[in-house]
């Protein structure tokens, strides 16, 4: 369809022609004896179907347009949101969250604007050039030789300026992204900004990022002035020169003034076509730079399946280390060839100070960071083997503050079992001790949770995630400080739930509350990533020297 849009300023122009020639074949004499609009009517009834059926032309192309565009935005949103959601751990670690949302919304938005440049901008105005220079040939050859040799220059020109624009635009991009994600961070901070006062803080930390986007974009738009300038300075010169060389060649009657009028409208509504491709050229570049942006979202994962993975089946859910080594972001605090078993079934603690490395110890066993050597092994299966999905799928974890979705209870209890029925979901949630707290509230399993559930109380969030653990039964489970941070009677009503929840599962139990660790059949003590210590409450408590530490400041 661009395509074809591309011979309409030939085809204006050849009808000009037609009709000037057609109206200077008639003397002034000669026209006082004529009914000139009557012998022209023809060319008045063809010139109306012809711009008629440009309209028609526009719209059976709007037409596709509206039909195709918002079905290959919403699936180029779907396709970058489905990728990205398979990244590793440390890479949402690594980037904000608002940076990774308006990279997937900018790729949607930015495809669109890229194509509508490259379609009806670049395509068409190409088509233009040459049905123009086609045409512009068979009036005069020298005429449509001046032209190319403008055009030679002027794409050869922008082509070459191209790599340049493209990367300003994704300079431009990047900070703009990074300004989006600050914005977003904030916001979703905004009590800790309100209790410190920092609004003002904030602004100024702000700032900084918006200058550089700032700066970013007047680079690229200083740029683009200058070269808009020079390819705007060689339209002028062409248009100039074949003038002059139109009037030269009608004075020696080489043209008709048809020919004349058909060449002279034909450049300038050329020249028009490419005045505006000098402005939409940036636009274009940074349309493209945005893109480029969100493309960087679709880097290679640094954990993923390995080809033909099998599924995690698990009987009898042990847990082993064999010659594991890994380094903690190239720190010391790593294991180091550790060997280390945990039997099925088994209730382990896991007690050291903060940052000794108890949850990189069960953030491995999920595998959310790739060791370096050694094997993982959960009943006897290499979870390098396994499927991801299949491995998650094995294992329950209750966070230190548990995060619900901006979604029902029901929907967020559901979410580890969407197809379990209204009788286990109403189970899990007893067994949580949240059912009756839930039935007291106006819209009962149907009320909204809010934003990371802040609609009701840390104990309550906590209870609804034990709910969803209980409906996932997962063999094996791990509890990173689930209770640190309750009150007396909250931390009462969860242990019970979380003696129910233990049954039957090899569980792993990190807490800084020691008193968690009476009932465990083991704990191993971390110092600096290492496992230093290892046994029973009671013989550390005797022979451990970083346990009695602990436990005696305890």
């Amino acid at each position: 369809m661009a395509l074809l849009t591309g011979l309409i300023p030939s085809i204006d122009s050849l009808f000009l022609q037609n009709i000037t020639d057609s109206i200077e074949a008639y003397s002034d004499k000669a026209l006082s004896n004529v009914d000139l609009p009557t012998l022209l009517f023809k060319w008045v009834i063809i010139y109306a179907l012809w711009w008629e059926s440009l309209n028609i032309l526009w719209r059976v192309y709007d037409y596709l347009y509206l039909k195709a565009m918002p079905k290959i935005k919403a699936h180029v949103t779907d396709e970058f949101y489905d990728y990205v959601q398979y990244h590793s751990h440390e890479f949402f670690q690594s980037n904000l969250a608002g940076d990774i949302t308006n990279r997937i919304s900018e790729a949607s938005r930015s495809i669109e604007m890229v194509f509508a440049y490259i379609n009806e901008s670049i395509v068409r105005k190409l088509s233009v050039l040459i049905f123009a220079l086609a045409t512009l040939y068979s009036v005069h050859s020298t005429v449509a030789l001046i032209f190319f040799c403008w055009l030679f220059v002027f794409i050869g020109t922008s082509l070459y300026f191209s790599k340049t624009i493209n990367n300003y635009s994704r300079v431009f991009s990047k900070d703009k992204a990074l300004v989006s994600g600050k914005i977003v961070d904030a916001i979703s901070n905004s009590s800790v900004i309100r209790m410190f006062s920092s609004h003002k803080f904030e602004r100024k930390y702000l700032k900084k990022y918006i200058h550089n986007t700032v700066r970013s974009d007047q680079r690229l738009q200083w740029f683009m002035f200058k070269l808009r300038y020079a390819l705007g300075l060689s339209c002028t010169i062409m248009i100039g020169f074949m003038i002059y060389y139109i009037i030269s060649l009608r004075s020696n009657l080489e043209i008709t003034i048809g020919q004349c009028v058909l060449i002279i409208t034909l450049c300038i509504s050329v020249i028009e076509d490419i005045w505006d491709l000098t402005q939409e050229f940036g636009d274009l570049f940074e349309q493209i730079g945005a893109f480029n942006q969100s493309i960087s979202l679709l880097e290679e994962y640094s954990i993923k399946d390995i080809p033909g993975a099998k599924k995690l089946y698990v009987e009898s859910p042990s847990i082993e280390f064999k010659n594991v080594t890994f380094r903690f972001r190239n720190n010391d605090n790593s294991f180091d060839n550790k060997s280390i078993s945990i039997l099925p079934y088994e209730r382990v603690g896991l007690a050291g100070f903060s940052g000794s490395g108890k949850t990189t110890f069960t953030n491995m066993i999920s595998r959310l960071y790739e060791i370096e050597s050694g094997n993982i092994l959960i009943d006897g299966q290499d979870i390098n083997q396994v499927s991801l999905d299949s491995l998650h799928k094995n294992i329950s974890v209750i966070p230190q503050e548990p995060i619900l979705f901006h979604r029902s209870i029901r929907e967020n209890i559901l979410y580890s079992n969407p197809t379990a029925s209204d009788e286990e979901l109403i189970e899990a949630a007893k067994a949580a001790h949240i059912h009756d707290f839930i039935i007291g509230l106006p819209d009962q399993y149907e009320t909204i949770c809010g934003e990371r559930g802040n609609n009701f109380s840390g104990g309550q969030r906590q209870r609804i995630s034990i709910a969803r653990a209980f409906l996932k039964k997962a063999p094996i489970l791990i509890l990173d400080e689930a209770t640190n941070s309750l009150d007396s009677h909250t931390e009462q009503l969860i242990q019970k739930s979380l003696q129910k929840l233990m049954l039957g599962k090899t569980v792993l139990v990190i807490a800084h509350r020691l008193s968690t660790l009476l009932h465990m059949d083991r704990i191993l003590v971390f110092a600096d990533g290492h496992i230093v210590e290892d046994g029973p409450h009671t013989v550390l408590q005797k022979d451990g020297i970083i346990y009695k530490m602990l436990w005696d400041n305890y």
